[in-house]
């Protein structure tokens, strides 16, 4: 029999001449050239075929694959410098930056060096290893490091791909959470994106905005070390519903899906030319799969679950090209989500997480970013044996945490080990999100002065802000249309401030290509809670008018150097420090105040970072504004969520500790950053002045928050229906230190021996989910046991029903666990009009209890401007009985 090139192939893996992958590629370039031509040129002449398609396959993997190694380098190097920049600001001395961009290693080696100084936040070793959690997710201030990271760059770039889209996002983006606006556009835009003529100007313009938003994305992908192939009438991304796949099956799914595919368009990257029958059927099988175990089956054993050879990916949401915009809305309807709204803004989202990966850590980001972290371990290890007691062990806890936060970022620790039990736990939590934080704009209120006050001084800029320009941000439709074409992340636009609000959908869930996802209803919940009490409109005006501010000052100061702007009063000096701790140079400085202005109305001058004349210079400007809104906002971070949920959800200590953190990421957040600038700026000063400094600032911002946490305990105390407490007792003071600093439960451990919600301590202390096991505990468990207990001392079942008082509970049951029932503008009027009522149907002591709770209401020194049991207010609330004058 005679020797084919495909027996070569096999015979060069088994002599180690290629591996196994570059083997798969040429067997698959000569099975497709071979069945294309042994019909009719017969064996020999398609096993030549074969031959050249297998070759050319190899030559062009080999120069591809060259392309990603000098990539990885000069994101190596990049990474370093970052590193090395980092170091110095800490006090190191002769540290090698090892950067300069080349594409080759440095002739000397991989070794930075550099010594810690005796003294001060940087004598304890291990900056490389703090450094790199930085490289993932970078801090505002003087905390952070000066150059790019992975979350800071994902933002930009989400940033400028939503100022392309800012008139699709004003069309499709919810006001409620529930709505779903511009469908009359909807099925014509996807029309419009398949090449197909509507007569619909406003669909046609934004396809437009979609195919070029789309492309762009596509093309940074491919500069980064991706190959995505240019389809020009590829039309729109497709969301996957995996379960429904996963239940279909691998053969259904295959014969209902071929139908709807546009064959001749889909081309077989193996061999350039549209699939054969055989093949179209065996990839379709390798997709179905992939969606199936959620990417689980092109993993290989002990790998990573989200990373691997970055580039190598997204070319497979591109892989399934429809015949047309029906078809394709067909598909969507019975294996994805029908919304092409969502379709197009995750697939934007994903795109850009992908891209800030493989831009900060090269094309294979797990490799490069566990190289980097051997590196940190190694530099520890030399600071260690110089005689650095401990930064070994440093070194090896921030190193973990890294880890963690990159895998929060790309979606590692959000794939489920049990999807019905993460699924189920999700969903509660979303529930329970959208039911506690119907006030929490109240807290926005007391807080929002303080933090927006010490960010500006911070930066050098005004401390007082533009009030003008944050209430047209909120009031005036004009102004917010100004703002999102900004080019910063427009979070609303899929929700993700209430992922930072509740830790992340991706923490309260599987993930958003997870299998198991959110009862549809429950997830949108938080959306509308957060929506309705006006927080996700309030943060989103102040994150904007303090970006505004940003682009306003390097507008205001770019007819001075950078020295002469560090050599300018105390905000000057404080602005240069900003954007030396960023790394900026005077060239860099040069280039940016060269930037023509951006005029959006008259008089109203800025620079925008998308305007910077260099790509990479303007997306680190974009990064280091919208890095500092984390002062302004201190909503929780990659750092916090490596920190408070370690393992993945679908386990129960997983589900056990998203529970039981949920919504202290704020807290945890905001004392981390605030803590370690205060630290940072006092320990630059040194001395007894660097001391007086960190004590002055750490006053501030007990003495400022506590007066805003007392605003919240007033302003909750009013949305209940009752008056305001009495200020004139150290508890109420107690309770408002805890109460601004986040930490409320503290705070009312303070002021009474009950918790907030009347549940004992200790239950509440498990968080929202222990609220809710406790109450519906007492309404089961708790009423079965009272029944039992009163059966026993002989009473009859009546009687023993009727002491357990199971009506009472179902009662608080019904009407606490409503969105209504906390939103600050229907508190009062939920528990009166109907709770209230409830129970006086349920419970026959109602009437009692509700004179009980007004005592007590009495005995703590005030009264109820809407009395419990009353179906109308009686009166105005008594703000005088805050200051002990009713």
């Amino acid at each position: 029999m005679m020797a084919t090139f495909r027996d070569c192939i096999t015979e060069a893996v088994q002599k180690g001449d290629i591996d196994a992958d570059s083997a798969r590629l040429a067997e698959d370039a000569y099975d497709d050239a071979f069945e294309a031509t042994a019909a009719s040129l017969g064996p020999i002449e398609a096993d030549r075929a074969g031959a050249d398609a297998a070759m050319a396959r190899l030559e062009a993997e080999a120069i591809e694959a060259r392309r990603r190694r000098q990539l990885a380098i000069r994101t190596r190097r990049a990474a370093l410098e970052t590193v090395a920049g980092y170091k110095t600001r800490r006090g190191y001395e002769g540290v090698q930056a090892l950067g300069g961009g080349g594409d080759k290693p440095p002739k000397e080696g991989w070794t930075q060096g550099g010594g810690p100084p005796p003294e001060g936040p940087g004598s304890r070793g291990a900056a490389a290893a703090k450094a790199l959690e930085l490289l993932v997710e970078n801090k505002p201030g003087l905390s952070g490091a000066p150059g790019a990271s992975v979350e800071g760059r994902y933002r930009t770039l989400r940033g400028s791909f939503d100022a392309r889209m800012a008139e699709l996002i004003e069309t499709f983006e919810t006001r409620t959470g529930f709505d779903r606006p511009g469908r009359a556009h909807g099925d014509n835009l996807v029309r419009e994106a398949f090449g197909q003529d509507t007569g619909d100007a406003a669909a046609k313009g934004m396809a437009l905005a979609w195919r070029e938003t789309a492309e762009e994305a596509r093309r940074l992908f491919n500069a980064a070390g991706g190959a995505i192939g240019k389809l020009g009438d590829w039309g729109m991304p497709q969301r996957h519903d995996a379960l429904k796949i996963r239940q279909m099956g691998r053969p259904a799914w295959i014969e209902a899906v071929l139908p709807r595919l546009a064959r001749a368009k889909m081309i077989d990257r193996v061999t350039g030319q549209p699939f054969t029958e055989r093949r179209l059927r065996a990839v379709l099988g390798e997709t179905w799969e992939s969606i199936a175990t959620g990417g689980a089956s092109k993993r290989q054993p002990g790998g990573h679950i989200g990373l691997g050879m970055l580039a190598k990916r997204r070319s497979d949401e591109r892989f399934l090209v429809f015949n047309n915009a029906d078809d394709w809305m067909a598909y969507q309807k019975d294996f994805g989500e029908g919304d092409p709204f969502q379709a197009m803004m995750g697939h934007l989202d994903d795109m850009a997480r992908d891209i800030a990966q493989m831009q900060i850590l090269g094309p294979n980001p797990a490799h490069q970013f566990e190289w980097l972290a051997n590196f940190a371990r190694r530099e520890a290890a030399i600071e260690e044996a110089a005689g650095v007691t401990g930064a070994r062990d440093r070194a090896e806890g921030m190193v973990t945490t890294a880890a963690n936060m990159l895998a929060h970022l790309n979606g590692d620790l959000s794939a489920p080990v049990n999807s019905k039990l993460s699924q189920v736990s999700g969903t509660v939590r979303a529930g329970m999100t959208s039911v506690m934080l119907g006030s929490a704009i109240l807290g926005e209120l007391g807080s929002s002065p303080y933090f927006g006050r010490q960010a500006r001084a911070f930066a050098g800029l005004s401390r007082t802000g533009d009030m003008g320009q944050l209430m047209r941000l909120v009031t005036d439709p004009a102004e917010r249309a100004i703002a999102r074409r900004s080019g910063f992340i427009l979070e609303q636009a899929t929700d993700g401030f209430i992922r930072d609000t509740q830790d992340n959908l991706r923490l309260l869930t599987v993930g958003t290509k997870g299998a198991g996802r959110l009862n549809a209803f429950a997830r949108r919940l938080p959306a509308f809670t957060l929506r309705m009490s006006g927080l996700t409109g309030m943060v989103q005006a102040r994150k904007r008018s303090h970006r505004f501010e940003f682009m306003g000052r390097l507008n205001d100061l770019r007819d001075r150097s950078l020295a002469e702007i560090r050599a300018g009063d105390a905000g000057d000096r404080a602005f240069g420090d900003w954007l030396d701790a960023r790394g900026f140079t005077e060239e860099d400085w040069a280039v940016i105040r060269s930037t023509p202005a951006w005029e959006p109305k008259a008089g109203a001058k800025f620079i925008r970072p998308a305007d910077v004349a260099l790509p990479e210079l303007a997306m680190r400007l974009g990064e280091a504004i919208e890095i500092e809104t984390r002062f302004l906002t201190p909503e929780t971070s990659l750092w916090t969520r490596a920190k408070l949920a370690r393992d993945r959800p679908g386990t129960l200590q997983g589900e056990f500790m998203r529970s039981l953190h949920m919504f202290k990421g704020f807290t945890v957040t905001a004392s981390h950053l605030y803590a370690e600038e205060i630290a940072l700026r006092g320990g630059r000063q040194g001395g007894l002045a660097g001391a007086g400094l960190m004590v002055g600032l750490a006053s501030q911002a007990i003495i400022w928050l506590t007066i805003g946490g007392a605003l919240n305990i007033q302003l909750r105390e009013m949305a209940k229906g009752n008056d305001p407490r009495p200020m004139d007792k150290l508890e109420f003071w107690g309770a408002s230190l805890f109460q601004g600093g986040g930490i409320g439960i503290f705070g009312d451990f303070l002021y009474a021996a009950q918790a907030r919600n009347g549940l004992t301590a200790p239950a509440t202390g498990y968080g929202p989910v222990g609220q809710l096991v406790a109450d519906l505990g007492a309404l089961t468990v708790g009423n079965v046991g009272q029944v039992a207990e009163g059966l026993d001392k002989g009473k009859t079942l009546g009687e023993a029903v009727e002491g357990a008082r199971p009506g009472r509970d179902a009662a608080r049951v019904a009407t606490r666990y409503n969105p209504l029932a906390t939103m600050w503008w229907s508190r009062a009027a939920w528990s009166r009009m109907m709770g209230d009522n409830l129970q006086r149907a349920l419970d026959p002591e109602a009437e009692a209890e509700f004179a009980r709770r007004a005592r007590r209401i009495e005995r703590e020194g005030r009264g109820q401007w809407w009395p419990e049991g009353e179906t109308l207010p009686t009166r105005a609330p008594d703000l005088a009985n805050a200051v002990g004058e009713s």
